[in-house]
């Protein structure tokens, strides 16, 4: 009948929004709002192969068009300088480590094109991390002062950085066919390279991992609903604790630094002369940072 009719048109209209969607690829491009530099943002998965090319036909393709002022790449000194002491050019880890950051710096050189470092630093972002870990863990046991209220203020702040703006990007981009047959690849990169960078680190998270492992034993006759509460309760205030450490510490307060320093790599003299800044981020930061760009001066 008609509302067979109607129901199957339903569902290839969203069948073709989902393939147009995959093939849509993780780069924005807009005006920044108060530079009024033209901005093209790069969504990546860190390591994955695909987003390595993505990088650098979009700088290639600004470069050739005459129009690229700037590369800045989601790094700070202290991590780059790390990276490139471990995966220097030419070197087996930096073959085996192939990243989109220092693809997208070998692509600026090759057009002698200037490279900014646009993230916060290594450092602070520890420091902040540190402290609204701890913060979380005081205003969770003090819900009567208002602890709880500034926890979901800021979980739902957080959470409004991942929505897409006009123009932004679309969650079903992530389902990208290439991106995903590559992310196995990504997945094997990005931990050795940070066993290159911190064996150190790597060792004490393995140790605490088995420690806690060895430490979790079977729960004794008659208190598994017991053992069931506890867990559900220890799962429910990690989400909570680390939600808002992701949310806020490692995703809202960079997309502000990473959008500051897009402006001042704008407003910086380049030898190109060009009008486009040319960001490489993590996929994850690319609505946020627009948001950022499009919507307010204050930054």
């Amino acid at each position: 009948g008609k509302y067979t009719r109607c129901k199957m048109l339903s569902v290839l209209l969203a069948a073709y929004i989902s393939v147009t969607a995959l093939q849509v690829q993780p780069v924005l491009r807009f005006r920044d709002t108060k530079t009024k530099s033209h901005v093209v943002l790069v969504g990546t998965m860190h390591y994955n192969p695909i987003s390595i090319a993505l990088t650098k036909s979009t700088i290639r393709e600004q470069a050739l068009e005459g129009s690229l002022r700037s590369v800045l790449v989601e790094s700070c000194p202290t991590r780059w300088n790390s990276t490139l002491d471990v995966q220097p050019p030419g070197s087996i880890a930096r073959w085996v480590c192939d990243n989109e950051m220092q693809a997208a710096a070998d692509i600026a050189d090759e057009f002698n094109c200037a490279i900014e470092l646009g993230d916060q630093t290594i450092e602070e972002t520890g420091e902040r991390c540190t402290q609204i870990l701890a913060q979380t863990l005081v205003q969770l046991a003090t819900p009567f002062s208002g602890g709880w209220m500034q926890i979901a203020e800021d979980i739902t702040c957080g959470l409004r950085q991942l929505e897409a703006p006009p123009g932004g990007l679309m969650p079903l981009v992530l389902l990208n066919p290439s991106l995903l047959v590559a992310t196995p690849i990504a997945f094997i990169r990005y931990p050795l390279a940070v066993a290159l960078k911190s064996p150190i680190l790597v060792l004490l998270l393995t140790s605490l991992i088995a420690f806690g492992t060895s430490f979790s034993g079977q729960p004794a006759a008659g208190n598994e609903l017991v053992e069931l509460g506890e867990s559900i309760s220890l799962a429910a205030i990690e989400t909570i604790v680390l939600g808002r450490v992701f949310l806020v510490g490692l995703l809202e307060e960079r997309n502000f630094a990473i959008a500051r320093n897009i402006r001042r790599a704008a407003r910086a003299k380049s030898p190109r002369g060009g009008n486009t800044v040319v960001a490489v981020l993590g996929m994850a930061h690319l609505n946020g940072v627009m948001q950022i760009l499009t919507q307010t001066r204050v930054v």
